[in-house]
């Protein structure tokens, strides 16, 4: 099973046939992508994640298997959210009132699964490209490598690496496109997650 397959397995998962720690994992990209929506700083992000999941192991035993865990987990992200939102005063509490801060965390609900889902496109998306194209998209977005180190290694102009990248971007606009908007007819549930 490829790593796009699993993915798009896991966006489905049947969480009455998972054990806990097997749920927890499933949802860390989600997780991830909904905290980041409110606490704007991806270190911060990740450091909230794990706070995250110290409490869902701490508190494990509060879960009753066999009901929603994303809503419970995601509940859970939303109040460590906010607290690290108070704590770190990152967000002047007179101007932004808690009524404001609680449609953000509403808001950031479904994109967190959008992002997912783009994310999930995009990866497979990117496997679709040529692989002197995926060198190019590597180096210059995932290790962030200045074009005219890129050109000088290359043997190339610069001006002849923006012309691929403008390309590689073109194709993989396309795909993602393609790809989300499939994914969205295929599957109506894909919306945000309710916390009965």
């Amino acid at each position: 099973m490829s790593d796009t397959d699993r993915k798009k397995e896991d966006a489905r998962v049947d969480e009455g046939s998972l054990d806990y720690d097997r749920l927890v994992a499933v949802y860390q990209k989600p997780l991830y992508f909904y905290i980041r929506s409110m606490v704007f700083n991806p270190e911060d992000a990740r450091d909230v994640l794990q706070d995250v999941n110290i409490i869902l192991f701490k508190k494990q035993s509060y879960y009753v298997m066999g009901t929603n865990f994303k809503a419970w987990a995601f509940s859970v992200a939303r109040f460590e959210c906010l607290n690290y939102l108070k704590q770190y005063k990152r967000v002047q509490w007179d101007v932004l009132e808690s009524e404001l801060i609680e449609n953000i965390a509403d808001s950031a609900d479904g994109r967190a699964m959008e992002v997912e889902m783009y994310g999930v496109a995009l990866e497979a998306c990117l496997g679709e490209l040529s692989d002197e194209a995926q060198s190019l998209v590597e180096e210059r977005y995932q290790n962030k490598t200045p074009l005219e180190t890129v050109a000088e290694r290359w043997s190339t102009s610069v001006g002849a690496l923006k012309q691929k990248l403008m390309r590689a971007r073109a194709k993989l606009k396309l795909c993602v496109s393609g790809r989300v908007e499939t994914a969205r007819s295929e599957e109506p549930s894909f919306t945000k997650p309710s916390f009965k």
